[in-house]
C-alpha cells in the first residue's frame, strides 16, 4: 500500500535557524519533540550562517544537501564539507556544529530501525524500475523536481514537484517510475520496523 501527500498538504514550522517541513513520522502517534518515533522524514532550510544541531540521543541522522554547501564539525571527531546532493550519516548524540545556509533533506531513525537516502535522476520519457531491498519495511519517494507517473501493483498516480509517497506492506519486489519531464527523486529506504506497529 502507499499514501500520497501532495505538496499543498504539507505543513511548515519555524525553528531558531530556519524552517522545517515534516513529510512522515512513524508511528503516526509519535511526536518529534518526544523522540518516540521509529523514523521521521522531513526537509528543512538553514537560514543562519552558523548553527548547532539539536542533541538527540539514540537518533541516527541521515542528511542530504539539496541546495548550498555545508561544513559539518563533529566536535572531537572530524570535519566534513557537503555540497549539493552529498549525503552523510551521524549519531544525534554527537555534538555537531554547522556552517552554511542550505536546504536539506533529513531521515531520522531510532532503535533497530535503519535507513538511507538515494538520489535518482531521470530524463523525460525514461522509466526506472526501483527494487525493494530484503527486510525493507517502508520506502519514501519525494519528488524534488519534475513530474512523473508512479506505478506500484498496477496502481498509477502522477506526482508533481514537492509531492511525497510513503509505501509499506509490500506485495511486489519493485515498482516503476516514469518521467514526464526531467525528474530528481529522493528515495528513503527504511528497514527493521517491527511488524504490526502503527
Amino acid at each position: 500500500m502507499f499514501e500520497l501527500t501532495k505538496q499543498s498538504e504539507l505543513k511548515t514550522a519555524n525553528w531558531a535557524g530556519g524552517t522545517t517541513t515534516q513529510l512522515a513520522i512513524f508511528p503516526k502517534r509519535a511526536e518529534y519533540q518526544k523522540f518516540d518515533f521509529d523514523f521521521r522524514i522531513s526537509f528543512a532550510t538553514v537560514e543562519v550562517e552558523e548553527s548547532t544541531f539539536t542533541f538527540m540521543p539514540g537518533v541516527t541522522r541521515h542528511l542530504m544537501v539539496l541546495d548550498g554547501s555545508l561544513e559539518l564539525e563533529h566536535i572531537n571527531r572530524n570535519k566534513i564539507v557537503l555540497n549539493k546532493f552529498d549525503t552523510t550519516t551521524f549519531f544525534g548524540e554527537w555534538p555537531t556544529k554547522a556552517k552554511g545556509k542550505i536546504r536539506d533533506f533529513n531521515l531520522m531513525t531510532r532503535g533497530l530501525t535503519q535507513g538511507k537516502l538515494e538520489l535518482l535522476e531521470l530524463n523525460e520519457g525514461e522509466t526506472d524500475k526501483v527494487l525493494l531491498e530484503k527486510q525493507q519495511s517502508y520506502m519514501g519517494i519525494y519528488l524534488l523536481n519534475g513530474k512523473l507517473d508512479f506505478n506500484y501493483n498496477q496502481q498509477v498516480v502522477t506526482l508533481e514537484k514537492g509531492d511525497f509517497v510513503l509505501m509499506n506492506g509490500f506485495t511486489n519486489s519493485s515498482f516503476f517510475i516514469a518521467a514526464l519531464n526531467f525528474c530528481q527523486v529522493i528515495v528513503c529506504r527504511i528497514t527493521n520496523i517491527k511488524q504490526g506497529e502503527k
